[in-house]
């Protein structure tokens, strides 16, 4: 075995510590990476979670003031729509948002949820709505104020809904079937 000289060996001992200092560097810059992506990932978990979680139901209905008794069907359009428009009788698409009318709070809304529009037909919906949807056009918001004799009357659908309510309704038109 031939003999190395000192210089030698100072100069692989270097190397070798050079080496394994990068190493165990690269090692750890590649760990905390790690952790600051999965801290990343969970974070945005936690909002998108929150996002699904935060619901209208239980929540006041916004720009509305709350009516003790309502006589009639009152019709509103919160946003007149700019296509085809709702004849009676049609099958519609649409988000809507149920809400008390003596204090305003919301008992089920379409953006609660799947938030994915609800298609029905016009003759299988309460009075309030068969009578207050046609004339809108798609893209149109339209504000339904509805006295309990339009709508559910005595018997009531859930327990958010006490028998004899008046409601109301906002209801945004994506779509028409006439």
């Amino acid at each position: 075995m031939a003999k190395t000289k000192p210089y030698e060996r100072i100069f692989a001992l270097t190397a070798a510590l050079v080496f394994l200092t990068t190493t165990v560097a690269i090692s750890l810059v590649v760990v905390w990476q790690a952790r600051q992506d999965n801290k990343d990932s969970q974070t945005a978990i936690s909002q998108q979670g929150s996002l699904k979680e935060a619901k209208l139901e239980g929540t006041k209905l916004a720009g509305f003031t709350p009516i003790d008794k309502v006589e009639q069907l009152q019709i509103s359009d919160l946003q007149v729509g700019t296509g085809a428009e709702v004849k009676e009788g049609a099958t519609v698409t649409a988000h809507y948002t149920g809400a008390l009318a003596k204090n305003g709070t919301i008992f089920q809304s379409s953006h609660d949820g799947a938030n994915q529009p609800v298609e029905f037909p016009l003759n299988g919906v309460i009075a309030g709505w068969t009578k207050g949807v046609p004339g809108m056009k798609v893209g149109g918001t339209r504000r339904l104020i509805i006295p309990a004799s339009l709508a559910y009357g005595e018997s009531s659908p859930s327990a958010n809904i006490p028998p004899n309510s008046d409601l109301v309704f906002d209801i945004e038109l994506t779509a028409i079937k006439n």
